[in-house]
């Protein structure tokens, strides 16, 4: 009996060891690490450890002319696209300490919040437009400075943008 308990113990701990383990933990769910093939060079985080949600700020939106600016350059510049598609697109970014932006990145999903890939035509169209958005404001909080993750969410309708979230 003791020599089956002790092949049991023995299989475990070999299986525990063989498991491959990552090489690197996030700080927090969501951090967007940099990628070589979806980044540039010239963005850096000020602080690359220690970035906080645009809602840690009682701010708001922290863009010059907020949220209407940024309703205006998406209504200068945004095509409607083939009008089957629907559902959310977000795009997530982090904005530096002096107002930079990179690290783009982008998802979507249905109506019923299931995954969704739209088209290369939509979501190239609202990658471009979000990274040419130049008034971003670096986070402020208590008189210091910090990165933060901001995401601009659109619901489209038919190929248009309905409402920009937040």
């Amino acid at each position: 009996m003791k020599q089956i308990i002790f092949l049991m113990a023995l299989f475990v701990i070999i299986a525990c060891k063989t498991e491959k383990q990552p090489d690197e933990f996030l700080r927090h769910v969501g951090d967007i690490t940099f990628d070589p093939t979806l980044d540039t060079l010239n963005f850096e985080p000020c602080y690359e450890d220690y970035a906080f949600q645009y809602y840690n700020f009682s701010n708001a939106i922290q863009y010059k002319g907020e949220k209407a600016k940024i309703i205006t350059e998406f209504q200068s510049k945004f095509q409607a696209v083939n009008q089957e598609e629907d559902g959310y697109i977000t795009i997530r970014f982090i904005v530096n300490c002096k107002g930079n932006t990179g690290r783009f990145r982008v998802t979507g999903m249905d109506k019923n919040y299931t995954e969704k890939n739209f088209s290369k035509e939509l979501t190239n169209q609202l990658l471009v437009i979000t990274r040419e958005l130049d008034g971003w404001k670096p986070g402020d909080y208590d008189g210091r400075i910090f990165d933060y993750y901001q995401y601009l969410t659109f619901k489209i309708n038919q190929g248009k943008i309905e409402r920009i979230m937040p």
